[in-house]
């Protein structure tokens, strides 16, 4: 009888803890949530700054589904999160940001790529990244670089110093190519979607 007495309370002292826990968690989701959905709001205006510098505002563009499908279809692991139109203080589309997630070697990692209207990349600016320390993760310093400027078109990536079209060729990390592939497919597959939906304006 005093073992079923003691079981019943432990029972309900564990429901008790389980249940002080649950609402205590719930709290700090409520308390954390605008802070940290505010912080990746900043997160991505600087990134989308980072490739349009030019650029006053960042418009909504809604994502064409068939479009992102056909673009994606050859790069698996990459998704297309966002499209945003550039457009500067008199009111011109200076051209688009693509945000893309794309699989890396540890996590996904996920960027911004700013393509103009004359079909030049600006470059690509890095939200979110979680691959190896002193490999993959010196993607924004290695990686990002060799994109701007180039013309949108669909890159390679090469590894041991064999690059021998700069315009077309991307230089993996040294110790991380994937990373560098993950990048670069994400790179590509945003440049597919902007020449098959966006080239000339939408």
């Amino acid at each position: 009888m005093n073992d079923t007495k003691s079981m019943i309370k432990n029972a309900l002292i564990l429901f008790a803890i389980t249940l002080v826990a649950g609402v205590l968690l719930g709290l700090v989701y409520q308390v954390t949530k605008d802070p940290i959905a505010y912080q990746e709001k900043l997160a991505q205006d600087k990134a989308n700054q980072s490739v349009f510098a030019s650029a006053s505002t960042f418009e909504d563009v809604a994502v064409d589904a068939s479009g992102a499908a056909a673009a994606l279809s050859a790069y698996p692991g990459v998704t297309i999160e966002s499209v945003k139109k550039a457009v500067d203080g008199t009111g011109s589309g200076l051209g688009y940001v693509i945000q893309v997630k794309s699989k890396g070697y540890g996590d996904f990692i996920e960027y911004t790529v700013g393509i103009t209207n004359e079909s030049s990349i600006n470059g690509i600016s890095i939200i979110k990244i979680s691959e190896t320390p002193g490999l993959g993760m010196n993607a924004e310093k290695v990686i990002s670089p060799q994109f701007v400027n180039k013309a949108a078109t669909a890159f390679s990536v090469v590894k041991n110093g064999q690059l021998s079209d700069a315009n077309t060729q991307i230089e993996a990390i040294s110790g991380a190519t994937i990373t560098s592939r993950a990048v670069t497919n994400g790179v590509n597959a945003a440049v597919t979607y902007f020449n098959n939906v966006l080239k000339g304006g939408q």
